[in-house]
């Protein structure tokens, strides 16, 4: 059996563009993590995050 506790079950992500983009399809972040003026951001994992994660990179390639 595999501890649960070695996985995150947050996505997380440092990249400001990637923040905004998830606030205005209305994704908010669950809490920020700060260390030497570095944020964090951690967000639920959820299908609708992933489908828009996907859309955002998806646009990001072309």
């Amino acid at each position: 059996m595999i501890d649960k506790k070695l996985f995150d079950s947050e996505y997380s992500t440092q990249w400001r563009d990637e923040v905004d983009f998830l606030k205005e399809k209305g994704i908010n972040y669950t809490f920020v993590k700060r260390n030497n003026n570095i944020s964090t951001y951690k967000y639920e994992k959820t299908s609708e995050l992933f489908l828009q994660l996907a859309y955002f990179y998806a646009q990001k390639k072309k």
